[in-house]
């Protein structure tokens, strides 16, 4: 409960999402910088929300490289001092974490309106890895070990423990999801596919059992997203979109420091069920996913932990045909981690593909989708069908954790 008589999902039905933006996306964009990608973000999604930085106050901020020298919880504190405005709350943050922060701090009446802003980009260097790539910054330098390796053995004991069939399963998701991510004409991989499960398996190796295309692309990008209160929303330029319900439930591990395990937090799907059932929602209702693809062994974890299958039977789901378009769950339609953007803060861009799809602005192959009109042709379109609900995740590390949202159409 928040206070003595809102519930939390109240608290959620007081905010709506009124703008979002994303920038150009590319292996590199040097010479721009994280904070240049973050102010054009932050001023895309104003004026996509038709407001001005004069109605914010509140900035959630992840911004890479800025200020030099310093770390990025300086740069968010020093943010007012750029914006050239006072604010309530200035404070890195970033993704689902940084709504649930937003959504509370409009409900309890300390702000208004609230700014989550994004803007990762990597400086020259004689090295091809991103910087939030390497093995330093992946928190796992002590081990020798680094993120994909830590995710390969969740994925050999989630084998171990459900049978091979989780192997053909991560290579259909990767292609399927690369698939929607080859007919975007903003994604990283667009005009690359379209894959086959088979390309997946025959992609280089990299930690057994994933293979390059079971990963994530690693690229330069920024992206914002205004939220406002619902009453405020009503002035919004474009449809506002409701913030039903969501929550975060952290792992009692250290993300990535301890040994990667399969189940710390088993009941993650109770903790999403009963915050759905408190919004009158079900997982049969949803009609888009945007689950964090960071690897294939993910997005199965992760449709187990939240709760759209019983442990052990996301490899039926994903056989079943439900992640693909005229699916159950059509899943990360913009390409996701894997073939959209992974910006080092990649977890906004879920959120932003689910506001897009619900409020019918989708780029593919359509010949005439800058109408909002498509074809719904898996070869070429992207679009699902009047979606009304749509379901968001950032997950913790492997292999449990993390939060989730549930948006849907005013």
């Amino acid at each position: 409960m928040m206070g003595n008589h809102m519930s939390v999902n109240d608290a959620f039905d007081r905010s709506r999402i009124v703008g979002i933006h994303t920038t150009e996306i590319a292996r590199s964009l040097f010479p721009r910088t994280g904070l240049s990608l973050a102010l054009e973000s932050l001023r895309g999604a104003l004026d996509d929300a038709g407001m001005t930085i004069d109605d914010v106050d509140a900035v959630y901020a992840t911004i890479s490289g800025w200020p030099v020298g310093m770390g990025q919880d300086a740069a968010a504190l020093l943010l007012p001092r750029q914006l050239n405005r006072p604010l309530a709350i200035a404070t890195r943050s970033f993704g689902i974490m940084a709504i649930v922060d937003a959504v509370s701090a409009i409900a309890s009446g300390a702000v208004t309106t609230a700014a989550i802003i994004n803007g990762q980009c990597r400086q020259p260097d004689p090295e091809s890895t991103a910087v939030w790539a390497r093995p330093a910054m992946e928190f796992t330098e002590w081990t020798g070990s680094f993120t994909a390796v830590q995710y390969g053995l969740v994925a050999q004991r989630y084998i171990h423990e459900y049978g091979s069939g989780a192997i053909d399963a991560m290579a259909e998701v990767s292609a399927t999801i690369r698939n929607y991510g080859s007919i975007n004409p903003d994604a990283i991989y667009f005009g690359r596919g379209p894959f086959t499960a088979a390309d997946i398996l025959d992609s280089r190796p990299i930690a057994s059992p994933l293979t390059l295309l079971m990963c994530s692309t690693v690229n330069d990008g920024g992206n914002a997203i205004i939220i406002t209160r619902s009453d405020l929303a009503a002035n919004a330029k474009k449809s506002p979109i409701r913030i039903l319900t969501g929550g975060i439930q952290h792992p009692p591990y250290g993300a990535y420091y301890d040994a990667p395990v399969l189940d710390s937090v088993r009941d993650e799907n109770a903790f999403v069920r009963t915050r759905m059932a408190a919004a009158g929602v079900v997982h049969d209702d949803i009609d888009v996913v945007q689950i964090y693809d960071q690897f294939a062994i993910g997005v199965l974890m992760e449709l187990e932990m939240f709760g759209f299958c019983k442990y052990g039977e996301a490899a039926d789901l994903v056989g079943s045909g439900a992640l693909g378009l005229n699916g159950a769950f059509p899943m990360c339609t913009d390409g996701g981690n894997h073939s959209y953007s992974h910006n080092g803060i990649p977890a906004m861009y879920r959120v932003i593909e689910a506001v897009r799809q619900l409020r019918g602005e989708v780029k593919d192959l359509c010949p005439d989708h800058e109408q909002g009109a498509h074809t719904h042709d898996p070869a070429i379109c992207r679009a699902v069908r009047d979606p009304q609900l749509a379901f968001a995740t950032s997950p913790g590390p492997p292999a449990s954790g993390g939060g989730f949202v549930v948006l849907g159409k005013e």
